[in-house]
């Protein structure tokens, strides 16, 4: 019988779950007519499979302790040429009937040689799905759903963006496709690696072993950051290793190092260096041109280049918090501000905004988009900041042709070092 029909000529009641107890709870209350609303979306197709949106609507508890508060949550139906498929812990046969196996919370396409594949994940855990011989195979990676992703193989071979698995309940966010150009998928939650070339998922005992790492001594005192700072940076295939960001603090200072995890040997060793030294003024900067220039491969070990001329001081569009596309100058003396002001001026017909004005900012309007210009001396940071409609191409434009001057060995005496504590952001 579909929930969807049956919601027609039912009404939402509240009940509460936890975990897995969830399904039995459901199962319970559709047994004796109640249960949650489900209204079927349109689906997303590729190859032979099809994923359905459905959005349920479930009453909750609030904040200000509300018990008939609604809230809505995405939840998926697979489909296989036009059947649902199945999910259990102990099968792979998405075939097989099973009660309520279609309730998922997540599932997205994903391409293997080009073919497309489905994961998916339920409160049972994450499960990779194919096609073979024109039936289903449910292969099931890990007993929890993931809930992040990040390919180390697909900007240019080079890592993407560590993303959030969860696109939240609308109906756009049903069926993405993660990603048809990377091979090599980092499922961080669950320790491991998913080769979308052979479909064999691998976990990592040196991926393990950063759970709640914090000021480890056996991590040389460096800490594991899970968020978006902590992602995998370069990749190098022939080495089959990748490197991530580590800092530490030894008084007021942060230090800095990189945590390169080789998946030949399952290792993983540190490599420190230096902000003042490499240049590097935002974790978004570092490249494999970058690497090359600053580091070394001795056998099968990173190692840094002692004696490297430093490469001039530039500004940087990966700075700015989330969300933000600033143009962000550090470690500078106020004067930059002047100086970054004169060559918008002269460049871009910047015109002063009176009306913006205070000690440390200044506003202003380039080909009639409003900006603002700051100094930030906690942070020794000159930002060129568009407010809202400005387009990011014109920010695009200045910040390139700007740093195009400072590669030249321009302004480079209005640059200092950074203080203690690193880099603003």
């Amino acid at each position: 019988m579909n929930l969807s029909t049956l919601s027609d000529s039912a009404f939402d009641v509240v009940f509460f779950t936890v975990g897995r107890l969830r399904r039995l709870a459901l199962a319970a209350l559709i047994a004796i007519g109640f249960y949650p609303h489900l209204a079927n979306g349109n689906g997303v197709k590729a190859g032979p499979f099809e994923i359905e949106f459905r959005s349920e609507r479930n009453f909750a508890v609030s904040s200000n302790m509300n018990p008939f508060k609604l809230y809505k949550q995405a939840r998926y139906k697979l489909l296989h040429n036009g059947r649902p498929v199945s999910f259990s812990p102990n099968s792979t046969d998405g075939g097989k009937r099973n009660w309520l196996a279609g309730d998922l919370l997540e599932a997205h396409f994903l391409y293997s040689n080009g073919t497309p594949v489905v994961l998916v994940c339920t409160e049972t855990g994450t499960y990779l799905v194919n096609d073979q011989n024109g039936k289903p195979v449910v292969q099931r990676l890990h007993e929890q759903p993931t809930k992040r992703f990040q390919f180390l193989d697909s900007a240019a071979g080079q890592p993407g963006e560590l993303q959030e698995l969860n696109a939240g309940p609308n109906a756009d966010a049903m069926g993405r496709d993660l990603g048809k150009t990377g091979t090599l998928m980092l499922l961080p939650d669950l320790n491991g690696i998913l080769d979308l070339s052979t479909l064999e998922f691998r976990i990592y005992n040196a991926l393990k072993l950063h759970k709640w790492v914090y000021d480890d001594p056996d991590f040389g005192g460096f800490s594991f950051d899970e968020s978006p700072t902590g992602q995998a940076r370069v990749w190098w295939p022939a080495k089959r290793q990748f490197a991530l960001v580590r800092y530490k603090y030894v008084g007021s200072a942060r230090l800095f190092a990189f945590e390169l995890v080789d998946l030949k040997t399952d290792t993983a060793y540190f490599v420190p260096f230096d902000l003042n030294q490499t240049r590097l003024t935002a974790l978004g900067d570092i490249t494999p041109a970058w690497m090359n220039h600053h580091f070394q491969w001795n056998g099968d070990k990173l190692s840094l280049k002692m004696d490297q001329k430093s490469l001039p001081w530039i500004g940087s569009l990966n700075a700015a918090p989330y969300g933000h596309f600033n143009y962000n100058l550090q470690p500078v003396t106020p004067e930059m501000q002047k100086v970054l002001m004169k060559f918008l001026v002269e460049n871009f017909g910047a015109v002063a905004d009176g009306s913006k004005q205070m000690s440390h900012v200044t506003g202003l309007t380039i080909q009639g988009k409003p900006f603002k210009l700051n100094y930030y001396d906690t942070g020794q940071t000159v930002v060129l900041e568009p407010e809202y409609g400005s387009p990011r191409a014109l920010t695009l434009q200045i910040a390139e042709q700007f740093n195009h001057e400072l590669a030249q060995g321009n302004h480079q005496a209005l640059f200092t070092q950074f203080r203690p504590g690193g880099f603003s952001q």
